[in-house]
């Protein structure tokens, strides 16, 4: 349910990145950043293990509830494939980055015995990534960055088209470490530790100045077809967080 052009490209550029810059003052990591002196795949890597850790219930956003992972100076909000609608109410520090999951997936050594964690990345884009993707990111109503592509698989080969990239981060993570508990969320894992790779669209903020602001992402995913996008459900989240900065 989670969800290289050429593979070899892609290795060899693992991050892409476009128009990254200042808007409105809302100010985002660029791409020559290690965030708080922490890698964009240990990021990512930290990121899913949190993820997968939670157990059903856990991965339910409750209403006014307060969904969220704060690892030191980085919160991560939660993964954009909850479909539905979602308001949040939390509680940051100033000093804290914010990261974003617009539209991500990652394969795993659970149910892909022997890839590679090259291969893993690649599954994670050409199993769980295709389709007409659309996702948005506002802080405080101002748009901030803006995602629409369309990925197929076409007799094999991945047909990719980028619309806009405005703000984006699309990110080929390294192989890293993860582990299923007994209670995943994450639906026929046998609980234990493996290789993953991931593959996807993020935005890592700045931290935010004292005070209220809103964050909302949306995302739109539509298979382009049952025969190019195997593995890819519709999916529409529209997630707001009502954030105190203190």
């Amino acid at each position: 349910m989670y969800v290289f052009g050429i593979f070899l490209l892609s290795l060899l550029v693992p991050l892409v990145f476009v128009d990254t810059s200042i808007v409105h003052g809302v100010e985002l990591f660029s791409k020559d950043e290690a965030p708080f002196g922490k890698s964009y795949d240990d990021w990512i890597a930290e990121f899913w293990n949190w993820v997968v850790s939670l157990s059903p219930e856990q991965a339910t956003p409750k209403p006014g509830g307060c969904l969220i992972h704060e690892s030191g100076s980085m919160v991560m909000l939660m993964n954009s494939a909850v479909g539905g609608t979602h308001n949040q109410a939390c509680t940051i520090s100033s000093d804290q980055g914010i990261l974003i999951p617009m539209w991500n997936a990652f394969c795993d050594t659970s149910d892909h015995r022997g890839l590679s964690d090259e291969q893993l990345t690649k599954c994670a884009r050409e199993e769980y990534n295709l389709g007409k993707i659309g996702s948005e990111v506002k802080v405080d109503g101002i748009p901030v960055a803006k995602l629409d592509v369309t990925m197929s698989l076409i007799s094999g080969t991945l047909d990719y088209k980028i619309i806009t990239l405005q703000n984006v981060s699309e990110i080929y993570t390294k192989g890293f470490n993860i582990t299923f508990p007994t209670d995943s969320n994450i639906l026929n894992k046998v609980p234990g530790d493996y290789r993953a790779g991931s593959h996807g669209w993020w935005v890592f903020l700045e931290p935010l100045p004292p005070g209220k602001h809103t964050v909302t992402y949306t995302v739109r995913v539509f298979p382009t077809g049952a025969l190019t996008s195997p593995g890819v459900n519709p999916t529409s989240s529209d997630i707001t967080y009502l954030l105190n900065v203190t």
